[in-house]
């Protein structure tokens, strides 16, 4: 049906698609051009999130942390108790340990003393078969002993035959066969009313698409030129970039408006990274104190039991007064599952051939059946039963349909316009806030963050400027690290001296002559008496006018200019 010569041409996903998005943008056009004929119809807005605010973002609302820092908290906290709990402990072990837990001083029924042997499900599985097994030996070695008492069998299946393959059944072909048939006699088909068009041209071709008498809005002679998505995105990135060179040069040209910021993290500070936040550790950290925090109560407990022998050791766990009842000496052998499965593969073909032997050597018994289902035949995949489709079909023939009944909506539209257009979807009357003419241009959030970068290099290029113009402001430093050493790299840290070896195998003649000049500098230096020198930081504008300015070579050096 679909594929005959007379049925309409059909179109991929791609272009039904671009149709439904053709007929989108039609229809939001329209409603855009009756926006704005009928701008006395108001907006009507009935959403309720429209005048509400969100209880969690309002100015207000006091500042609230993220899940990994409350957890992180909720960590150290943890922490905190438990190296106190453990500090009380080493602190006064006379306190003793108390327990109140009743499990303490329970014990198990099961695994009591004298509680009964039990078995695992394995071994009990294992009983089973093993029981099974010796019924079915018990069971053939009767049938082998007694062949008189012969075979009953009542499955219904031995007495019948198939219906579809009898010798008299009609021939039937495969699946693919019928297929080719199909197509062959709908080729033959289409071949025919080919013939039958071209032996008779008067007859005349009938179409009733409606797609044949209707234009494509977007698409007409008269339409406005459009841009690619490409072209519009590098409009929009050109527009961005002289929007922010706009705003940079007009920081640069009026320093003296200044910045203005109003965010509120401004003026905040972080309650895990404030100087006086107590230091915290990484959980690399954490787990090893709390191994070695382990290993220290071991070793305690260890240190405990070599210095009081005398106390002894006390287990009260029952499963150290007991056995296994299937490792034990005097248990069964038993075999692995394998094993098992191969003994039963053999009972099985043993039986099957104790059936065929007797089936061969009693041919008279018969063969009786009494299942239904071999004298019924399937209601669906009779012969006399009509052709069905698959679903992918079903689903084509459903998009076909529905494509005709668009299309002939569309013509109807084209051939009757003065019908008009009949909606009542409220969508039809409302404008988008965000996307109406009069809307503030926005941008994305590239654009914003490249803006932020150009403000921050901006506002940093500035404070430069003003330090280098303004030198007699100074400098203010509130960051705490601004007034700290280093204790490691302190002037009066001890030094690192290498092993012997190493500064025996680095010592040469060269330099032990530099290191005897070094000395006899430094004892000459320090038998000089020289008067103590102050450091002071000048700026370029301390130095006097018409004074030259000293070399590197006349920079005194410990003060030996003065003596020389």
């Amino acid at each position: 049906y679909f594929n005959r010569p007379s049925a309409p041409e059909t179109e991929e996903d791609e272009f039904a698609d671009e149709r439904a998005e053709i007929l989108a943008e039609a229809a939001a056009l329209k409603e855009s051009a009756m926006a704005y004929m009928h701008p006395e119809v108001g907006v009507i807005a009935v959403d309720g999130a429209c005048f509400g605010r969100n209880f969690f973002n309002r100015p207000s609302a006091p500042e609230t942390e993220d899940a990994l820092e409350a957890k992180e908290r909720a960590l150290i906290l943890a922490e905190a108790d438990a190296l106190k709990k453990s500090a009380v402990g080493f602190m006064h072990p006379e306190v003793g340990v108390a327990a109140t837990d009743p499990t303490v001083f329970g014990r198990n029924y099961f695994n009591r003393p004298l509680a009964p042997e039990t078995e695992e499900d394995e071994f009990a599985d294992e009983r089973a078969e093993i029981l099974a097994e010796a019924s079915a030996l018990k069971k053939l070695a009767a049938d082998y002993m007694h062949p008189e008492v012969g075979v009953t069998s009542a499955d219904g299946a031995c007495f019948g035959r198939n219906y579809f393959e009898r010798p008299s059944a009609p021939e039937t072909e495969d699946l693919d066969e019928a297929e080719e048939h199909a197509r062959v006699l709908a080729d033959a088909l289409a071949l025919k009313k080919s013939a039958a068009d071209y032996m008779h041209p008067e007859v005349g071709v009938t179409s009733a698409d409606g797609a044949c008498f209707g234009r494509n809005y977007f698409n007409r002679a008269s339409a406005p030129e459009t841009e690619d998505v490409e072209e519009a995105e590098e409009r929009a990135l050109v527009l961005a970039d002289a929007l922010a060179l706009k705003n940079s040069a007009a920081d640069y040209m009026n320093p003296e408006v200044g910045v203005t910021a109003a965010d509120g993290a401004s003026f905040g500070r972080n309650y895990f990274n404030r100087p006086s936040a107590p230091e915290t550790e990484d959980d690399e950290f954490a787990d090893e104190r709390a191994e070695i925090l382990a290993e220290a109560a071991v070793l305690k407990k260890l240190a405990l039991d070599y210095m009081h022998p005398e106390v002894g050791v006390y287990v009260a766990d029952g499963t150290c007064f007991a056995r296994n009842y299937f490792n034990r000496a005097s248990a069964p052998e038993t075999e692995d599952v394998e094993e098992a499965e191969e003994r039963a593969r053999v009972l099985a073909e043993a039986a099957s051939l104790k059936k065929s032997a007797s089936d061969y050597m009693h041919p008279e018994v018969g063969v009786s059946a009494s299942d239904a289902t071999l004298f019924g035949r399937n209601y669906f995949n009779r012969i006399s039963a009509p052709e069905t489709e698959d679903v992918e079909e079903a689903d084509e023939r459903a998009r076909v349909v529905a494509e005709a009944a668009a299309l002939k909506k569309s013509a109807v539209d084209f051939m009757h316009p003065e019908v008009g257009v009949s909606a009542a979807d409220g969508v039809c009357f409302g404008r988008n806030f965000f996307n109406r003419p009069s809307a503030p241009e926005t941008e994305d959030q590239e654009f914003a963050e490249e803006r932020a970068l150009v403000l921050a290099e901006a506002a940093a290029f500035k404070m430069s400027a003003v330090d280098f113009m303004h030198p007699e402001v100074g400098v203010t430093a509130t960051d705490p690290a601004a007034f700290g050493r280093n204790y490691f790299n302190r002037y009066s840290a001890p030094g690192v001296e290498l092993p012997k070896k190493a500064s025996e195998k680095d010592e040469s003649p060269e330099a032990s002559q530099e290191m005897a000049a070094v000395k006899s500098l430094a004892a000459a230096v320090k038998g000089a008496n020289l008067p103590s020198t102050k450091t002071t930081k000048l700026s370029s504008t301390d130095s006097e006018v018409g004074v030259a300015k000293k070399s590197a070579s006349t920079v005194n050096l410990f003060g030996l200019s003065e003596v020389m």
